[in-house]
């Protein structure tokens, strides 16, 4: 009986939980964007000088070479397509719908019309989270597209964002988001974030950032520099650098107690992942604009902590 109560509660549990997720057709954005290659996508993107030499095929064969020309019409269809809101999944009191708003907003004393897509979650009738899903803001001045965002919901319960910044010669991306829906705390739980401004950089949700690209060998500041720059909010590379710095000299005062002190156990990766853990919960951007601020912080946040466990191993060396 016991056996069979238990084998019941499996069958609940994956009934509840582990079933694929149906997003209703038309409205699951699109698949390319869960394994879309950042690096690649702005050389395939990229428009060459003599673009308007070429011929209307070739210019064709150019423009479907980017992943984006693919799929902007789909977005751009379901802008047109959602009046208000839509319910795109109902399922045991779980409800996800999405929003459309449309309202202006001002960045740099300029103001910039903005289409939106919010995606809802809604248990019981109550809001329990929110994410947006999709965004389009446009340049009245300049006449160009200053960011579009893009989506995919699979049926694993995976919500994929690309947001990139959608000019004339080409496309450059700006973030990538992996959220996966929590049907259990009924969120959307952040686990992956990729930043693409000028410079690299991942985080694997709650414990891991990683700079994806560039060295400290190879950085064009002088170590007086990065010793404080992590603490100025418009040297966001100079903070890149400045935080690679300060992750080498704990690397290397590591290093130095194992071989002085036997009984030290403490590892880089253990401190890394102790460290990261107290600054990723600094939320992440939702727009083009908030990607500088965001990097400011969170290398500011990492490398003051990576000051006070300097600081705490030297006093370690001592003893």
């Amino acid at each position: 009986m016991r056996n069979l109560l238990f084998i019941e509660i499996i069958l609940f549990s994956f009934y509840c939980y582990g079933q694929e997720f149906k997003i209703i057709e038309n409205y699951e954005g699109k698949s390319v964007l869960n394994t879309i290659n950042i690096s690649k996508l702005e050389k395939d993107c990229e428009k060459s000088n003599d673009f308007w030499h070429f011929t209307n095929a070739e210019r064709e064969k150019i423009l479907e070479r980017c992943p984006i020309n693919r799929i902007a019409s789909y977005f751009d269809n379901l802008y047109e397509i959602i009046n208000n809101k839509i319910v795109i999944y109902d399922v045991n009191e779980l409800k996800l719908t999405i929003n459309k708003k449309l309202y202006n907003k001002t960045v740099n004393n300029k103001i910039s019309p903005v289409k939106e897509l919010n995606l809802s979650l809604f248990h019981k009738g109550k809001l329990k989270d929110k994410i947006i899903l999709a965004n389009s803001s446009y340049d009245v001045e300049g006449y160009y597209w200053l960011s579009n965002q893009y989506y995919y919901i699979s049926p694993s319960k995976d919500v994929y964002l690309l947001l990139v910044k959608d000019i004339d010669t080409s496309v450059k991306p700006i973030f990538w988001k992996h959220y996966q829906i929590d049907k259990k705390d009924l969120q959307f739980q952040l686990k992956e974030l990729l930043i693409d401004e000028g410079y690299k950089y991942q985080i694997i949700y709650p414990y891991k950032f990683e700079i994806l690209e560039g060295a400290l060998e190879k950085s064009k500041y002088d170590i007086d520099k990065l010793k404080t720059c992590y603490r100025e909010q418009f040297s966001t590379n100079c903070s890149i650098d400045s935080y690679r710095y300060y992750h080498n000299l704990l690397s290397q005062k590591v290093i130095s107690l194992k071989d002085k002190k036997t009984n030290f156990n403490e590892s880089i990766d253990k401190i890394d992942k102790q460290i990261n853990e107290i600054c990723l919960l600094i939320p992440a951007p939702n727009y083009y604009y908030e990607t500088e601020e965001f990097t400011y912080n969170i290398t500011k946040c990492l490398t003051e902590q990576l000051n006070k466990k300097i600081e705490k191993l030297a006093q370690t060396l001592l003893e």
